[in-house]
């Protein structure tokens, strides 16, 4: 799995960053889903971790909930798993997509 790091948050520990998931919470940025969706200030379900379940995607609004349902459906519902990971560079389909490039 390939992942792009835009920002390693305030509140994590060290060697750590965010999966932005659907559904996962939000975490510190709380009001990114709040501008962007209209979500309550802590997101849906607990402001870290999320919805518990994957019958609570269904909360969310639905160009949301096809990646809540992977993260239960692929991801098993894990909360902070442990991986092991390397840098890479990112590659142009992703890039694309985010806009998002290191110079």
């Amino acid at each position: 799995m390939i992942v792009q790091a835009t920002n390693t948050g305030g509140d994590l520990g060290s060697n750590h960053f965010d999966l932005m998931i659907p559904g996962g919470g939000v975490g510190i940025f709380g009001q990114g889903c709040a501008a962007q969706y209209g979500a309550p200030s802590t997101g849906w379900g607990a402001q870290y971790g999320g919805v518990s379940s994957r019958s609570d995607c269904s909360q969310l609004p639905s160009a949301l909930q096809a990646g809540c349902y992977w993260r239960f459906d692929w991801f098993k519902g894990a909360d902070n798993p442990s991986v092991s990971f390397r840098q890479v560079t990112c590659p142009s389909q992703l890039t694309s997509i985010t806009g998002c490039s290191r110079n």
